[in-house]
């Protein structure tokens, strides 16, 4: 992987053309699909996905890529080593109604070893409107437009501020609010974005000090992930396993004492919802 710092730096100018052009989209009329509940496609998520597409199969002709809207990958690629996951707008319901809170993802991910799991090896997140940049390669640290970011140093959820969304399934959403009505009864507060990859990044900013999601694709989190890694972060499931970047239930936390403190308290929280 010795490449990984020319691979960030082909997708950093990847997505500084795409998010320029979701600059240019954003206020304007847009043609909205239904994909199911509570789930949209805009033709400027089919649009921006085509253009970083197009650009990745350029740079990267061995290389398989995995799209939110198609869900799926050329046919020659699919043993390839490497695979790139792309989400052209996280947050299209917000980029729908012209709320600013949205953003582009794309991510690289590999085994660094045959029977490993892949894990994410280049990350990028663009912000468009605030022209934030969030970039990281495995073992580079993780940059916010060139200037090193690293988690916060909260270590106790009576200090935290606890990003989070809202799935769509109706089960997980149940759930979900009663871990986050818990967790505001303990934590300083918590805030929902509507973009679950922008809220993992503003853990490995420091911003929030962590992120939770109940169910979230590998497209939304692998870029989010590395950039928490690298800042200095951790990560778990919310069922206790292990991470991996196919894994639906992410928890992110700024540090490991926070993280043990929020497993805790998820136990506790549920224990008695289920009593």
């Amino acid at each position: 992987m010795s490449d990984l710092k020319r691979w960030a730096e082909i997708v950093q100018e990847i997505a500084a053309e795409a998010g320029e052009l979701l600059r240019q989209r954003y206020g304007t009329t847009h043609m909205i699909q239904q994909k199911g509940f509570r789930d949209i496609v805009t033709d400027v998520d089919l649009e921006v996905e085509k253009r970083i597409v197009a650009r990745l199969r350029a740079a990267f002709p061995q290389h398989a890529i995995i799209t939110e809207e198609s869900e799926g990958e050329d046919d020659a690629t699919t043993q390839a080593p490497v695979r790139w996951l792309i989400d052209p707008i996280d947050g299209t319901t917000n980029f729908s109604r012209h709320n600013p809170n949205f953003s582009l993802s794309i991510a690289a991910v590999a085994a660094e070893a045959p029977g490993e799991d892949a894990r994410p090896v280049v990350g990028v997140i663009v912000e468009p409107l605030r022209d934030y940049c969030f970039a990281a390669y495995r073992g580079g640290g993780a940059r916010l437009n060139e200037q090193s970011i690293h988690t916060s140093a909260t270590t106790t959820i009576n200090r935290a501020v606890l990003g989070s969304d809202i799935p769509r399934d109706p089960a997980r959403r149940a759930q979900h609010l009663t871990l986050v009505t818990g967790l505001l009864a303990r934590a300083r507060t918590v805030r929902v974005l509507g973009s679950a990859a922008l809220g993992m990044a503003y853990v490995a900013a420091g911003w929030f000090d962590a992120y939770l999601h109940r169910h979230i694709h590998p497209w939304d989190q692998a870029a989010a992930a590395l950039l928490v890694e690298e800042a200095g972060g951790v990560l778990a499931t919310c069922s206790g396993a292990p991470w991996t970047v196919a894994a639906p239930d992410p928890l992110m936390a700024a540090t490991p004492e926070l993280l043990t403190e929020l497993r805790a308290a998820q136990v506790e929280i549920e224990e008695v919802a289920d009593a």
